[in-house]
């Protein structure tokens, strides 16, 4: 091997030192050499911790795929050259063009290509060019605040980019003094680059998101592309010309009468809808639009982040709000503001047209963050702005609905077979343009504020496309509903209805797509078209003809259907037994494949044939490439599907998960049965009943077979909430609270039979009529009945999921509920101290490491030979003894001497740890050790595993020493790393008061708590009213005999307190409670069916009249007087109101007041 070294600067950094290497390798054939070459990279690599290059030729193989022939390269070479380069902690970089540098024998059958000339680089040379992970950086904020400009008279655009230039002279301090961050920095890296936004944990190794990042560059890289005139465009330059053409003409602006249209528009935004929409922004909005973004969502050509600004909020937020309320104010953003770069993803693998590329619009963070505080607002008329065909965009739809109805209403025409009036569906594709919005807006009633804004922000942006990473140049439905309606009005359409009493489908909307219905005849045909052509001329948005398809009914006759589609000018798809879900899967679910499993019970083959490629994908060897790539099957997919506490993996079983997917579509049809779709399947499958007693029906179509069964989830986990109590039968619907069964059990007197819940309730006031519903039931039915708490807030009866805290079904909580009662996952279960596995302080892989020892996973001789795989016994780095796992790790002369090196002898050899297999005897550590100490013994297992099969692939032994720093190495790492993020995250919240403080002046402090006594069957509530001096003015107690969840009792004290302040004309308060899942809720507003969150909606519509209510979380130790009063309030009649301070809490008061 012949080594030249050679020294360079970063190009970004002129102080930044690093240096690179070119290398020639050892010829073939010389195993001596080649053991002698991986040595002198590693010796290398050790020379120094600076950034490093190594360019040349190697002449060895990392993997298979470096080799194109009839015989494989050794497995043993590619993995020790794989080794070597891990040692130095060098990556690959990737080859561009051809992949192989090497050739013999061209032009003949026996033709052999390698890549034996390679670059790779260490992870601090590729991360001299970070994203994200600056951000971690020392000293950032001082360099920022500096940028930005403090106090200086300066356009917020002005502070971006001065900031920019101060941040690209952050210089690295040595590599060696900052290790912990780097690690953080190189996986935060890649993690972005990857844009895997799931992957939420790693283990300090970039390979997998370095390959993701790298497949997705290659995989945007366009080569070729065919212009509109035919014309082949392959230079850079030439691509350049195409895409600007392209969106040259895409954006130009369209002359058309938009009179016919926009006179069908009604106004339907009033006076109080645009009040909200135009009141002034404040902080706290702009403060929640910019952190709904993902951190690391792509930046615009400002090149920041949504992190910069999410990270420096607090030091940037009162200029961007000054800056955001002067530019709506006047009507224009700054010139750069809004430069946005459009993105061109490949839609397919090689794209040759500008329709083969998906544009994604990359925006400024501040343009964005105005948008979306605009679309928040919008958020809240948007229902009444978008008619009911369109199921996307609108909060509480779901783009599924109109997936449902077009799979019945093509499972209608399918089933027609004989009459003489025919039916078809038309699936039209079409393109965007913003030509006539504004005309829209003005006449829904929006204001000319309003408008103003939203123009701002589509109207003035000014475009540049991505082509191949170089920037090139500058460069609405709800009219089509209603030329609709109008055309169906007059007669001239006809809608399809799927069954007698079903409301008529005349069109369906999904975002950009549209289903179109009508009857097959030629003058509604041509009433379609006109419509059409009148909807282009007036928006200047186009129909694109090849993507659409028509399908229809099967009682026309061939020759008709063909000049039906002559006329409609687009593909006639021809009606076979499998056609709806065809064009279904075509059209819409295609793009998503979860969208399948949201709507069909895959059949039970498929589950089991996926769930076996995926268990075989998990157990299969590393090479891809190798034939021989089976691996053992250690544990079935149902073992492997069950939870980690359970001695499984959490993977997914599929078929519960696409039960409770399916569920979810049960569960919006139960909730909003005025919905399009839940009319349709309603009119079609349960006319007379409700879902969950709805017959499975004749010839059902295989949607609706699927929801069939999967409501079964929904039946297991529902109930009703009790509101007026008229909608809820006694008998027959789920509604009790308190105990694990929510049906009043059978039997009872006939006469119950035909009740509803409103008839055990008082008639004047909400409670319960305690002697009717004793002389009604028996005893203890009874008791659970007057157990059922009524809360006053919940005025409307409604199907509320037990499994949820806010009340609204989740596919989560559905598919563990599914686990439990449908698929019995319990009977593979293994007991065990698993999680103590899992919450070892180490790396995951050494937490894996743990967990296949405990499951008898590892591939020990002893293991191997029950699987019937001949090999020696004996182990392979003692050579003395029969290796299984408790030799490996507990027996064997090399590991004993690393337990020792690393000073865990008193572990091995702790008389509580000698059981007789490894699994109890892992258990043992993990039950009796802390978390730390089980994560060193786990580090050092790994490292004992790692050494032994070193030693059998490459004859490589390490000594004990040598093992005992690898592990100590390795876990030092993963600690400091973990060290260093929690403190990040603990240094970001906010510190909870843990005394009470006295109010500011001119202000009342209420502190409220609850309270539950056992035994006696109450919840009991408390809260003291006091001054800005902390002296004491008023306190209440209240109690109820109910016992309801403690979330709801928190709500209700909080409710009681905010009404008592408004009975006391108190109007600057400022309310104190310890629980924290009620203050988030009131400060995030959430919405669901709960009863909890029914009082938290009365709460926040008490705050809304009362602008200087204000709720803040303390903890328990500032909040002692009202849980006093709380746990007192059993004592005193069950409301009790203070105008003495009580004896119970007067030295608390006293005490605090100093």
């Amino acid at each position: 091997m012949h080594v030249a070294r050679g020294s360079s600067l970063s190009a970004s950094s002129s102080t930044m030192a690093s240096y690179s290497h070119g290398l020639n390798g050892s010829p073939r054939g010389r195993g001596i050499m080649r053991l002698a070459a991986w040595d002198l990279l590693r010796a290398l690599g050790n020379m120094s911790s600076i950034p490093w290059c190594i360019i040349g030729y190697f002449n060895d193989l990392l993997s298979q795929t470096d080799k194109k022939g009839i015989h494989p390269h050794p497995n043993g070479l590619c993995m020790g050259f794989r080794q070597a380069v891990s040692d130095c902690d060098l990556t690959d970089i990737p080859i561009e063009g051809h992949q192989f540098t090497w050739i013999k024998s061209r032009g003949t059958p026996h033709v052999i290509e390698e890549r034996l000339d390679r670059t790779m680089a260490s992870t601090s040379w590729l991360q001299l060019f970070p994203q994200n992970s600056w951000l971690k950086e020392p000293d950032l904020e001082d360099v920022v605040v500096e940028g930005w400009g403090g106090r200086e008279n300066m356009e917020v655009v002005d502070r971006v980019t001065r900031c920019a230039n101060k941040l690209q002279s952050i210089q690295y301090q040595e590599l060696s003094e900052r290790r912990a961050t780097l690690l953080i920095q190189e996986e935060g890296y890649w993690k972005q680059r990857a844009k895997m936004h799931w992957l939420q944990e790693g283990d300090m190794n970039t390979r997998f998101f370095h390959m993701s990042a790298t497949v997705r560059s290659k995989k945007k890289k366009v080569t070729k592309l065919i212009a509109d005139n035919g014309t082949e465009a392959h230079t850079q330059e030439e691509l350049c010309e195409v895409a600007k053409s392209y969106f040259d003409i895409l954006f130009k602006p369209r002359d058309g009468d938009h009179d016919p249209v926009l006179n069908l528009i009604q106004p339907r935004v009033t006076d109080d809808d645009n009040f909200v929409l135009t009141a002034p922004i404040t902080k706290v909005e702009i403060q929640q639009a910019l952190f709904q973004m993902h951190p690391d969502k792509s930046p615009g050509p400002d090149g920041f982040y949504p992190a910069f600004y999410q990270r420096f909020w607090e030091q940037c937020s009162d200029d961007i709000f000054s800056a955001a309320s002067t530019w709506l104010e006047r009507g224009y953003f700054p010139t750069s503001l809004n430069e946005t770069n459009i993105c061109l993803i490949p839609k397919c693998d090689n794209p040759t047209s500008m329709k083969d590329l998906r544009p994604i619009s990359l925006c400024n963070v501040l343009y964005k963050v105005i948008s979306k505080v605009l679309a928040n607002r919008l958020k809240f008329c948007l229902e009444i702005c978008v008619s009911q065909e369109q199921s996307a965009f609108v909060e509480g739809r779901s783009i599924l609905d109109n997936a449902l109805i077009a799979t019945e209403v093509i499972h209608a025409l399918k089933r027609k077979t004989t009459g003489s009036r025919g039916e078809l569906a038309l699936k039209i594709d079409i393109s965007k343009a913003w030509g006539f919005l504004r005309g829209v807006m003005t006449k829904m009633g929006f204001t000319d504020v309003w408008i103003r804004w939203v123009m701002m922000c589509v109207s003035s942006v000014n475009y540049s496309v991505l082509m191949n990473s170089d920037r090139v140049g500058h460069i609405l439905p709800e009219c089509l509903t209603a030329l609709i309606h109008q055309a169906v009005g007059r007669g001239d359409l006809h809608g399809v209805r799927i069954c007698r009493g079903a409301p008529e489908v005349s069109h369906l909307l999904f975002a950009d797509d549209c289903f179109l219905f009508c009857r097959a005849n030629a003058a509604e045909v041509n009433e379609l078209m006109r419509i059409l052509h009148t909807y282009e001329a007036a928006s200047g948005q186009e129909v694109n003809l090849v993507k659409s398809e028509v399908f229809i009914s099967r009682n026309m006759s061939q020759a008709a259907k063909e000049d039906l589609s002559r006329i409609l000018g687009v593909k006639l798809v021809l009606g076979t037994g499998r056609v709806g879900k065809e064009i279904m899967i075509k059209s819409v679910l295609q793009a998503i494949p979860s969208y399948v499993m949201s709507m069909f019970i895959l059949p039970a083959s498929l589950i089991h044939d996926i769930e076996k490629m995926i268990n075989a994908f998990w157990w299969r060897s590393g090479s891809t490439n190798n034939n021989n790539t089976k691996g053992i099957h250690w544990l079935a997919w149902e073992r492997l599907a069950c939870p980690k506490a359970h001695g499984g993996l959490g993977f997914r079983n599929f078929e519960a998960f696409n039960k409770a997917m399916v569920a979810k579509q049960v569960w919006n049809i139960v909730q909003n049965l005025n919905s399009l779709v839940a009319k349709l399947l309603k009119a079609r499958y349960f006319p007379r009943s409700s879902l969950f007693e709805a017959p499975l029906g004749y010839n059902p179509s295989f949607a609706w077979r699927s929801m069939w069964q999967a409501r079964q989830i929904i039946s297991l986990g529902c109930r009703w909430r009790i509101g007026s109590g008229v909608n809820i039968r006694v008998m027959h619907d789920p509604w009790l609270r308190g105990s694990a069964n929510r049906w009043v059990p059978s039997p009872q007197p006939a006469g119950v039979y035909q009740l509803s819940v409103r008839d055990l309730l008082h008639e004047k006031y909400k409670a319960w009529n305690i002697v009717k519903v004793r002389n009604l039931f028996s005893k203890d039915v009874a008791e659970k009945i007057l157990e059922t708490p009524l809360v006053s807030s919940v005025r409307e009866d409604k199907v509320v999921w037990e499994e949820e805290r806010n009340g609204c079904y989740s596919v989560k909580s559905g598919y563990k509920l599914a686990m439990r009662y449908i698929i019995g996952s319990d009977k593979y279960h293994v007991m065990g101290n698993w999680n103590g596995i899992w919450k070892a302080q180490a790396p995951h892989k050494a937490r894996h490491l743990l967990w296949r020892l405990c499951r008898g996973c590892l591939p020990t001789r002893s293991r191997l030979l029950e699987r019937r795989v001949e090999c020696t016994l004996n182990c392979p780095v003692c050579d003395e003894e029969i290796e299984d796992e408790l030799h490996v790790f507990f027996r064997c002369a090399v590991a004993r001497d690393s337990w020792s090196a690393a000073s865990l002898s008193s572990v091995l050899h702790n008389a509580t740890y000698q059981q007789t297999n490894a699994m109890d005897r892992i258990f043992a550590i993990c039950s009796n050790e802390s978390s730390d100490t089980v994560g060193r013994v786990a580090m050092l297992l790994w490292c004992i595993w790692h050494n032994r099969n070193d030693k059998l692939w490459n004859d490589n032994v390490q000594m004990p020493r040598q093992i005992r720093r690898h592990a100590f190495d390795a876990s030092n790492d993963w600690y400091s790393v973990h060290k260093l993020q929690s403190n990040n995250v603990s240094g970001n919240t906010e510190a909870d008061l843990v005394r009470w403080e006295k109010p500011a002046l001119d202000w009342v402090k209420c502190n409220v708590d609850v309270a539950f006594v056992s035994g006696s069957g109450r919840t009991s509530m408390g809260l003291c009213f006091r001054d800005n001096s902390g002296h004491f003015m008023a306190d209440m107690t209240q109690w109820q005999q109910t016992v309801i969840s403690s979330v709801e009792g928190e709500a209700w004290a909080l409710l009681l307190a905010m009404e008592e302040a408004r009975y006391r004309g108190l109007d600057r308060v400022q309310f104190e409670s310890d629980s924290k899942v009620l203050i988030e809720a009131i400060h995030m507003k959430r919405r669901g069916n709960s009863e909890f969150l029914s009082i938290v909606h009365d709460i926040l519509s008490l705050m809304s009249s009362f602008i200087n209510f204000e709720v803040k979380f303390v903890r328990r130790q500032a909040n002692l007087v009202a849980h006093t009063l709380a746990r007192a309030a059993n004592s005193w009649a069950s409301f009790h109101r203070f105008e003495n301070i009580p004896f119970c809490i007067e030295r608390l008061v006293f005490n605090e007041m100093q």
